[in-house]
């Protein structure tokens, strides 16, 4: 095992320490972030990306980047409703395969689009009671090409400082002008918003909340901020990609929980979570904008199209989830949450937000979480280690996914993995 020290580069450094700003050769430039994570990898600092070796589910079989094969309890998947494997899902499959072929024929808007993909998007604006959503290939290309396509260069835009980096990403490309302020405050974007408007009377404004923050489990007051956006004619879109269909009555998350389905300018979503298969929406109740997102948003118009069989397995999802058993897996993923928070939360172990699918455990530095991580994998326990830029630079925490089919032994199994890999980072640490 390798020795810790203080000062190691794999330990007390990021992969954004090592980008290369300038040089004539483009991938010259990137050996430094290379020699990074070969460091990394040989010190056992290396969690991820790791191949499965297996189908998605509670217990995982893996391959790591250094060709390691580790199995262990797998907290390291969001497939919140134990979905991605089910039964209904892959006979739908199997069902849409052999009625229509396996993929989209290109781009929607060069005929790529399908009968299911059409019912699939109709069923998305009813679920959220909007008047109409589009399906992308994935969630992320459902946010950058609704940001991309609405925002022009003298726009601005207002993004909490622990929003998804793909979020951030794209706000990016789109305008340079980008405001960090905490959602957590809505009179603090009030403030800044009409601020922004007193100054930029012409220009659009767009405030972009997640129902729950990845980072840290948190939600904000949707609502507040809603009200916020209507006084100072700004548009207000919210990002659903954790807790639609996972949570709340029928699903609706925290949208359904606080009375706004329906109530929200954009509504941007991932399938990926909740519903057993890649792909992303955009939903609204604005009429111009489906058509914007099918002339002017570059994943639709130079990507293939959603696939036929994707959408009809996030139809059966749908089904599934207004059923007495989506009702039993949502309830049974809450009590999941709850056990694995309160056993955390009980051994010391600070677990910030509320109760969810996802469960953060803030660990302290850079090298504690590394640490802690090499010492869970050794033990069984695939987890989710979360650095910059997700977290603030110096800082790092585990992102655990937890699933309705966790059973209550993995769980605990989980919580005495993390006490045992804390006991042997620490005594590892030479701090």
């Amino acid at each position: 095992m390798h020795d810790d020290h203080r000062g190691l580069p794999e330990l007390e450094t990021v992969a954004a320490d090592y980008l290369e700003r300038e040089g004539p050769d483009l991938l010259d430039r990137w050996e430094r972030h290379q020699a990074f994570w070969e460091a990394r990898m040989a010190a056992g600092l290396d969690p991820q990306p790791r191949v499965m070796l297996d189908r998605v589910g509670p217990e995982a079989h893996v391959l790591s980047r250094g060709q390691d094969r580790l199995r262990g309890v797998n907290f390291a998947s969001p497939d919140y409703l134990s979905l991605s494997s089910h039964p209904a899902l892959a006979q739908a499959a199997r069902e849409a395969i052999g009625r229509w072929g396996l993929g989209a024929s290109g781009p929607v808007c060069v005929q790529g689009g399908s009968l299911p993909q059409q019912v699939l998007e109709e069923r998305v604006a009813d679920l959220l009671c909007c008047r109409d959503a589009t399906v992308f290939p994935s969630g992320w290309a459902a946010t950058h090409g609704v940001l991309t396509t609405l925002l022009r260069e003298d726009d601005h835009v207002i993004l909490d400082p622990a929003c998804h980096p793909a979020l951030r990403e794209a706000a990016a490309r789109a305008t340079a002008n980008r405001h960090a302020v905490s959602q957590r405050n809505p009179g603090a974007v009030a403030a800044y918003l009409a601020l922004l408007r007193l100054r930029h009377p012409r220009a659009g404004l767009l405030v972009v909340a997640e129902t729950v923050c990845a980072a840290d489990s948190g939600d904000q007051d949707l609502r507040a901020l809603r009200d916020a956006c209507r006084e100072h004619g700004a548009t207000f879109m919210i990002c659903a990609g954790h807790d639609l269909g996972a949570i709340g009555h029928g699903g609706l998350g925290f949208l359904g929980e606080q009375g706004l389905a329906g109530e929200v300018d954009i509504v941007v979503g991932s399938f990926s979570a909740s519903f057993g298969s890649a792909g992303g929406f955009v939903a609204g109740n604005a009429s111009g904008l489906k058509p914007a997102l099918l002339g002017f948003a570059g994943p639709l118009l130079h990507a293939t199209a959603f696939s036929p069989v994707q959408a009809c397995i996030v139809l059966a999802a749908m089904d599934l989830l207004r059923s007495a058993e989506g009702a039993q897996r949502r309830r049974r993923l809450m009590a999941n949450a709850m056990q694995l928070r309160q056993g955390l939360a009980a051994r010391a172990f600070t677990v910030p937000g509320r109760p969810s699918g996802i469960v953060p455990v803030e660990i302290g530095s850079i090298a504690d979480a590394r640490r802690l991580t090499r010492a869970a994998t050794a033990r069984g326990g695939l987890v989710e280690l979360v650095e910059h830029p997700e977290v603030p630079r110096f800082s790092a925490r585990w992102r655990l996914h937890v699933m309705a089919d966790h059973t209550e032994a993995q769980i605990d199994r989980m919580i005495a993995i993390a006490v045992a890999a804390r006991e042997e980072a620490q005594a590892r640490s030479p701090g």
